[in-house]
């Protein structure tokens, strides 16, 4: 008893102080998790743009030259011709000038482009240089970018290449340079734009990030171009994945460590722009929470089994003073006074118990009285049990003075045969069920009675099921129906009326209808006979108590899913029908 009370108090204690624990803990976390992570990645989708926008911005200086280079074919005709000649003439010279100023006008006004190359198939190895002007390859120190030309794609066609160039040999590391490649349309020349990264990075680096957030730029071919800085968890990651994703929000999962991925494509040289942040920095406030949480669980249980010991105690103390009282007024020992006021329910349940005894002489001479009741009650039902026989004997008198008046059968002795079959029906017979033959005779005995009183008022037309005569049935279930319909149906109705009687068997069920030509009801009449079939209130206003009768006796004895269904309308009449089971 001890252990049990120790079980009952220690959950009873445990589980409020757990589950909203549990419940508010996994709560906040899930919520402020949920919080961050739409948060998290509207300010991505903004920073990616911005770095976009900011990027692209840089790289719209190149459009110039590509519509001077790329798209005028007189001035791609006269570059060309400059570079297969092995002497310039004066027009050829000034024409050169121009291209050349032209073209290192833009390098020398912004501090992020090293250089621009414009290159046209010729057989001396020449390109025209910002830097230079023109130049051959083998006497120039970046040639590097000649031989990714080689494989290039389609006439013009764009591609990006990160490079590293060493352009004084006292260099100790070379320089390294982003280099897009843009066709030339029709010539299988190229203009080739060397852009210094550092700045673009500069501008990736201006970016409000967290500390842990990396940003970075992939060309088309899955490689970095461009980052703004470069953690080790970078060093993981497989960057053709996540740039060859079609998601824009995401999380992947690295040496059992997840990141957070946001990326936006970009169709200028099929650049991609991805932000990578570890889940664990993002999600610092839910961990927390998550973490104090679990931290009060064993606070909570501590305290739990603290009170659950206390008051198991004293609980157990009260309890076994209460068994102490029942165990001595069982042996006849002398019992405590009772208390003079009740301070818990433990001393109310002590009160209680010694007021029983006290009062147990009182109980059983109440039960005595329960008992003589109980046995006049039965005396009376025996009694009862004369009064069908009493009944049918002054029916069977009745019957033969009334042959007596007219020397034979006549209408009054045959009413009196037909009432006599129902009653002895009805009260002689102890059994429960009957056969649906015998029910149909004594509902032929009830009809031919009404169709005395009622003469003229309605026929009856019988569609019977052979197959079901022998099904069985509970005694009096069609009579109460058929009175029902005379009563509230046809007696009322100025002209005759047809009622039919169908009893059809199915394979496990009996189906009955029984369906007057009557006065009908209208629908709310109909809607709370309906109301009051399915209701389980013994409590009623006299109306139709037949039916109700009826649907009550067939729900306790089928089930509650049998029942009556009653369809009516004014002027129409009245149809009710109903399946009980059938072996």
């Amino acid at each position: 008893m001890r252990t049990k009370f120790f079980i009952k108090h220690l959950a009873m204690f445990l589980i409020p102080l757990l589950v909203p624990l549990l419940v508010l803990g996994s709560f906040s976390a899930l919520y402020a998790q949920q919080f961050i992570k739409r948060d998290i990645n509207g300010n991505n989708i903004n920073l990616l743009k911005q770095t976009k926008e900011n990027v692209e911005l840089i790289l719209n200086e190149t459009d110039p030259l590509n519509l001077v280079y790329g798209s005028n074919g007189k001035i791609t005709a006269y570059l060309s011709s400059i570079l297969r000649s092995q002497a310039l003439s004066e027009y050829e010279i000034l024409a050169f000038d121009i291209l050349k100023s032209f073209l290192s006008a833009p390098a020398n006004a912004r501090a992020y482009i090293d250089s621009f190359y414009v290159y046209l198939p010729n057989d001396n190895g020449r390109f025209l240089s910002s830097k230079e002007g023109i130049v051959d390859l083998a006497h120039y120190y970046d040639t590097g970018w000649y031989d990714s030309i080689k494989g290039m794609g389609p006439a013009g066609s764009a591609w990006t290449e990160s490079r590293y160039v060493r352009q004084y040999a006292f260099e100790t590391e070379p320089a390294r340079l982003i280099t897009i490649y843009q066709g030339i349309s029709g010539t299988g020349g190229v203009l080739v734009f060397n852009i210094i990264p550092r700045y673009i990075e500069n501008v990736l680096q201006s970016l409000y990030t967290s500390p842990d957030q990396c940003v970075l730029i992939v060309d088309e071919s899955n490689r970095i171009i461009l980052s703004d800085k470069e953690p080790d968890y970078l060093k993981k990651m497989n960057i053709s994945q996540l740039a060859s994703s079609d998601e824009s929000f995401y999380t992947v999962e690295t040496d059992g460590d997840s990141y957070i991925v946001s990326q936006m494509k970009s169709a200028r040289y099929g650049w991609t722009y991805i932000s990578l942040i570890p889940q664990r920095s993002l999600y610092h406030l839910p961990y927390k929470i998550r973490e104090i949480t679990l931290l009060l669980l064993p606070v909570s249980l501590a305290v739990g089994l603290v009170f659950a010991f206390y008051f198991t105690n004293m609980n157990y103390k009260r309890i076994a003073g209460i068994v102490n009282v029942i165990r001595s007024a069982e042996k006849g020992q002398p019992l405590p006074p009772v208390p003079n006021r009740v301070i818990d329910e433990y001393g109310y349940v002590m009160h209680t118990v010694l007021n029983s005894f006290i009062h147990q002489s009182h109980l059983d001479m109440q039960l005595s009285e329960r008992k003589y009741k109980l046995k006049s009650a039965q005396l009376v039902a025996l009694q009862s049990q004369i009064n069908p026989h009493f009944l049918f004997n002054t029916l069977e008198t009745l019957n033969w003075e009334a042959i007596g008046l007219t020397k034979k059968p006549n209408q009054v002795s045959r009413m009196i045969e037909h009432l006599s079959q129902i009653l002895r029906y009805a009260l002689s017979n102890p059994k429960e069920f009957s056969i649906v033959h015998t029910e149909l005779e004594v509902l032929r005995s009830y009809l031919t009675i009404q169709t005395y009183r009622y003469e003229g008022k309605f026929d009856v037309i019988w569609e019977i099921d052979p197959r079901a005569r022998h099904c069985q049935i509970i005694r009096l279930l069609l009579q109460p129906i058929v009175e029902n319909s005379i009563y509230h149906g046809i007696k009322e109705k100025e002209t005759p009326s047809l009622l039919k009687i169908k009893v059809r068997k199915t394979k496990a069920s009996i189906l009955i209808s029984i369906v007057d030509t009557g006065l009908g009801m209208d629908k709310a009449t109909l809607v709370a006979l309906r109301n009051r079939l399915q209701s389980d209130n013994e409590e009623f206003d006299g109306s139709h108590i037949g039916l109700y009768n009826t649907s009550q006796r067939i729900k306790l004895t089928y089930g509650s899913d049998c029942g009556l269904i009653v369809r009516s309308k004014r002027g129409y009449g009245t149809a009710v029908y109903l399946e009980i089971p059938c072996g």
